[in-house]
Formats: structure tokens, C-alpha cells, sequence
């Protein structure tokens, strides 16, 4: 098993000198040597990390990549086609393990491979100490770099996506605001007095009601119509405003 380190930005030892010409021609050699090379490997997972960086709207990423060819991609006949690079599972991040099929059609062949991605870039952290049931405002949160290396690990990129959400638990000051910390903010909460809506088209009718339920925007809860002392369901449409369903 060969591991091969590199980091997207770098520079080149001082104790390189061979002239740019030499080493042009030493690794177009190279690379064509093997069918399966770790530079054209390296290149694959380069551009599969840019790609989803533009996805995802990232701005100033940087990618640190160790890949892993097995023994025998050294031994491989020469592809008289294009070499295929396949993700094991496309619609993940091309973060922490990411596994490869590498393959040729002429003559046919197979093998496996993967790399190991770090992702440094700047995420949303807490910048104040956060409790539980808090809106989050602009002075609670800024952006710090951070370095992601699981594929599962969520985080936030976009401060759209936290303004005004609600955290679920307590965040700590410094550490990265994670999606499965927040919730929508609640439009309405129980025993809130709310404005009931009624009817349909033009004819719409509006009374008082008050909320036996929480609930953010389109959650049906319970409602009793303070007039006539019956319980509703409702659809919340807006802050305080539900919407009856029927």
C-alpha cells in the first residue's frame, strides 16, 4: 500500500533544481509510465473537491489530500482508453475517506482506491455563549476557519442560515454551529393570543384565539377560538396568524 501526501497550496523545496523543462518532461513521463499514476489520481480528487466547492458556494477552501493506490496499479497494462474515476458515494462530500473505482475498458480492469481529505475554510462558530430556546443574532455568531474531516460533519457557511433560528441546546462561545443545533424560530407559542383566519377567496372572516400548542411556520396545532370557546386545528401562515382548515 502507497500513501501519497499533498496540500493544494505549497511550495517547491529549495533543494529542487532541475529546470521547469526537465521536470515537465520527467512527469509527463511519469504520469505515463503507470495506466493508474497518484498525480492523475490526485488531479481526479482535486477536481472532484472544486467542483462540490462550487456547489456549495465555499470561498477560500484548501483541500489537504493523502490518497492510497494499491501495490498493483503499478502492474496494470496500459489503458488504451480513458481511465474512469468513480466516487463509491457521489452524493457525499468529498470529505474524510473518500473511495474510488478506478477502471478501464480497454483491456478491462478494476481496482480500488481512496483519499483522505481535510477541508480548511471559515464556518460560522458561536461568538457569544448561546442557551437553549435563544434566537440567534448577528452578535452572536462570526466566522473562524475551521478544519472539517468527516463527511458527516454539517456545518454552516451562510450566517442566512442562522439568523433568527432558534438553538435547541446550549452552544458554547468559539465552537462550530452545527444545523442539527437549530430549529426554525417558533411563530407562535402556547398561550400566545393569535389572530384566527377563516374562509376562503374574498370573503375571509378573522377572530381571536389563543394557541394550546407551539409551533413554527406551517405547523398545524390546536387553537381555541376564544369567541365560541371550541378547539381548531390551525396552519400557522405568519407570526401570531393561523390559518383554519377547513
Amino acid at each position: 500500500m502507497t500513501y501519497h501526501a499533498s496540500k493544494q497550496k505549497r511550495e517547491v523545496g529549495a533543494e529542487v533544481q532541475l529546470p521547469l523543462r526537465k521536470l515537465l518532461i520527467l512527469s509527463i513521463l511519469w504520469s505515463l509510465s503507470y495506466s493508474v499514476s497518484a498525480h492523475l489520481f490526485k488531479q481526479q480528487v482535486d477536481q472532484d473537491i472544486k467542483r462540490y466547492s462550487q456547489q456549495q458556494n465555499w470561498r477560500n477552501y484548501d483541500a489537504e489530500v493523502l490518497i492510497w493506490l494499491p501495490n498493483k496499479a503499478n502492474h496494470l497494462p496500459a489503458c488504451k482508453d480513458t481511465v474512469q474515476y468513480q466516487r463509491a458515494t457521489p452524493n457525499n462530500a468529498p470529505i474524510g475517506r473518500v473511495n474510488y473505482l478506478i477502471s478501464c475498458t480497454q483491456p478491462s480492469w478494476k481496482i480500488r482506491a481512496h483519499a483522505k481529505v481535510k477541508i480548511g475554510l471559515e464556518v460560522w462558530h458561536a461568538k457569544t455563549d448561546i442557551n437553549p430556546n435563544q434566537i440567534l443574532k448577528k452578535q452572536n455568531i462570526q466566522l473562524q476557519r475551521g478544519v472539517i474531516s468527516r463527511h458527516t460533519q454539517r456545518f454552516i457557511t451562510s450566517s442566512q442560515q442562522l439568523v433568527n433560528q432558534r438553538a435547541k441546546r446550549r452552544i458554547r462561545s468559539g465552537k462550530i454551529i452545527l444545523p442539527s443545533q437549530l430549529q426554525q424560530r417558533l411563530l407562535v407559542e402556547r398561550n400566545d393570543e393569535v389572530i384566527i383566519r377563516a374562509g376562503s377567496g374574498s370573503f375571509v372572516v378573522s377572530m381571536k384565539g389563543k394557541a394550546l400548542q407551539n409551533g413554527q411556520l406551517g405547523d398545524k396545532i390546536y387553537i381555541k377560538n376564544l369567541s365560541s370557546g371550541k378547539k381548531i386545528q390551525a396552519k400557522i401562515i405568519a407570526s401570531g396568524v393561523v390559518e383554519t382548515l377547513f
